[in-house]
């Protein structure tokens, strides 16, 4: 048997259809990955997955700070009858604070008046709740009115006070102190008025402002009823600001006196918030005030807003300065 050495002849229809399947699938190949490389689809089919989202860096927190409410003289004894409806005007500013102060010029006791001046200003000692209702945290007692009823007196005042949940400041020269935020306050309340040693406020505003604490001076000084600072009260208070005080907040005047920053902005002076509370009517400086909201830092005082308001004498009661009064208060905080 011979073998056929001849070529067999091709099924021409079958070739045909085997070239149309193998470009088809080289179609098809081809448009997946031009869609792959579009982002269209993956090569599994799927879809593919979202980028992972930028994860935002986080916010570095606010560095703590530390608002104090403070006004000027407060009197609840004479002539002031004060009622539940005496602070609520300034109620939600207090509350609105970390810490809030006064000048308490009436002792609060039941002690027999001692002196001599006819400007007794002590008051009975449930008048306290009053300024437990409204809010206050500390009252400065360093004043020329803190022993019209002698020492019985202040001794029943600080009581009287620490026993409404409130803290006081003076006449003990030493610091109070009050942490809070992380932040620690040194709190000194002095009297200028008579007998008053400025090398000594100035070495304990020191040894306080070394200690890394912010140093908040209270201190009654200034000649009463005058619209600015004596030469007295500026030189006490470059003293005070060297020593390293952030805040220097004065009353005793009755009348607001011009505030003011010296030391390079380093320290604030208010010279004087002139009365809160009290009878005064002659002069309608009496009668006119602010609350100053002062927020404190790391670098001391770093803002200041001013609430301003009138004292409505007959009625022993807070109310709101009208446009024309409020422009005038606030012209001594420009």
């Amino acid at each position: 048997m011979s073998l056929d050495t001849q070529p067999r002849a091709t099924d021409d229809g079958q070739t045909s259809r085997l070239w149309s399947a193998a470009c088809w699938i080289m179609a098809s190949l081809l448009m997946a990955l031009a869609a792959c490389q579009a982002g269209m689809i993956s090569p599994t089919g799927l879809p593919p997955p979202e980028p992972a989202s930028a994860v935002p860096e986080a916010s570095p927190s606010p560095a703590p700070t530390v608002t104090v409410a403070l006004l000027g003289d407060v009197m609840l004894g004479r002539a002031v009858h004060p009622s539940a409806e005496t602070f609520n005007y300034l109620e939600p500013f207090l509350a609105s604070a970390d810490l809030a102060l006064a000048n308490l010029e009436s002792p609060l006791t039941n002690s027999p008046i001692e002196t001599e001046s006819p400007y007794a200003l002590c008051a009975p000692p449930e008048n306290v709740k009053y300024l437990a209702g409204a809010g206050f945290d500390l009252l400065a007692l360093s004043n020329n009115h803190s022993l019209d009823c002698g020492p019985k007196g202040l001794a029943e005042t600080q009581s009287t006070l620490t026993n409404a949940g409130l803290g006081f400041i003076g006449p003990d020269p030493e610091p109070v102190y009050r942490l809070i935020n992380g932040i620690r306050l040194a709190f000194l309340a002095y009297d200028a008025t008579s007998g008053f040693d400025i090398e000594t406020a100035a070495q304990a505003v020191r040894s306080a402002r070394n200690a890394g604490d912010i140093v908040v001076v209270s201190i009654h000084w200034g000649a009463e009823y005058q619209a600015g600072a004596s030469s007295g009260q500026k030189q006490i208070t470059g003293q005070l600001a060297e020593a390293g005080a952030a805040l220097i907040w004065g009353h005793h005047p009755h009348v607001l006196q011009p505030a003011e920053w010296i030391r390079d902005g380093k320290t604030l002076v208010l010279n004087s918030l002139g009365n809160a509370l009290f009878d005064q009517y002659g002069l309608e400086n009496t009668r006119r005030s602010a609350l100053v909201l002062v927020r404190l830092g790391e670098g001391g005082v770093q803002e200041l807003q001013v609430i301003p308001f009138l004292i409505d004498f007959r009625n022993s009661r807070i109310v709101e300065a009208g446009a024309d009064d409020a422009q005038v208060i606030m012209k001594y905080f420009e």
